[in-house]
């Protein structure tokens, strides 16, 4: 048998101390806050809501389907209830897409096709950046984390100190239209589950990284919905709340030589 190192008992006594130094070190995490009223959680809640009647955003996104796949730099201006517009940039900033919407009009921009498409704002025309589930107001509320997207007092209201989270469902007479969680420890909206009366969810929203770009706003938004099958991720670099937008920022002008294309 070798003999032992002499050097390594002590190296290994140093590291557990080390461990154990740094394990002193860490400050106990945070108690979740006292389960509060609905009242009070809905009153929180609506305070982001007001906070972000427009904004403006980079980042990246993340586009799955069964279809197609594609990720990019992104830029976003919106101004809610209804406008957006949206552009999707290659590794040199060269536009790839861009899509603007309103209430009233869709148009997609494809650069590389020298096409720019037009149309009213049915699903099947915003499905190019919006998946057909989810309508365009709700998607400027899920882009910030405003939520719930239902109106009034929730039907149930659950506290679990155990997770430390608030579940809030809301029903109508054609049944469950949505449920909410929302995290005690700062009061953020976790994961929705939007229903519209349906047996199954129309589509999900999760939220994370709260504070990473804007103090009390979402850094990262995952989408999903299941038919259509797909995933929408956003991962925010930057986030401006509430920015001087025109209606000019929220609409797309045709470049020179662009064929115009009308969307039925």
């Amino acid at each position: 048998m070798k003999p032992t190192n002499p050097i390594w008992p002590a190296v290994i006594a140093l590291l557990a101390f080390v461990a154990l130094d740094g394990c002193r070190a860490l400050p106990p995490a945070p108690p979740p806050m006292a389960a509060a009223s609905a009242e009070e959680l809905l009153a929180r809640l609506q305070n982001r809501q007001k906070s972000s009647e427009s904004f403006q955003a980079r980042g990246r996104i993340t586009f799955l389907s069964p279809e197609r796949n594609y990720s990019g730099a992104i830029t976003l201006k919106a101004q809610r209830p209804a406008g957006l517009r949206v552009d999707i940039l290659d590794i040199l900033g060269r536009t790839l897409l861009s899509f603007a919407a309103n209430g009233d009009r869709v148009q997609v921009l494809s650069p590389s096709e020298g096409k720019i498409f037009q149309g009213p704002a049915s699903p099947r025309n915003l499905a190019a950046f919006i998946p057909p589930a989810v309508t365009l107001p709700q998607a400027l509320r899920l882009l910030v984390g405003a939520l719930p997207l239902s109106p009034g007092p929730p039907s149930k209201f659950d506290y679990d100190p155990a997770a430390g989270q608030y579940l809030l469902e809301w029903r109508q007479a054609e049944g469950l239209q949505e449920r909410l969680w929302v995290a005690a420890q700062g009061l953020y909206p976790l994961k929705d589950e939007y229903f519209g009366g349906a047996h199954q969810p129309r589509f999900t929203a999760e939220l994370a990284d709260f504070g990473e770009t804007v103090p009390d706003f979402p850094g990262k938004i995952t989408l999903k919905t299941e038919a259509p099958k797909l995933e929408l991720r956003l991962a925010y670099k930057e986030l401006r709340l509430n920015p001087p937008l025109t209606p000019a920022d929220l609409t797309l002008t045709p470049p020179p030589g662009v064929a115009v294309v009308q969307l039925p």
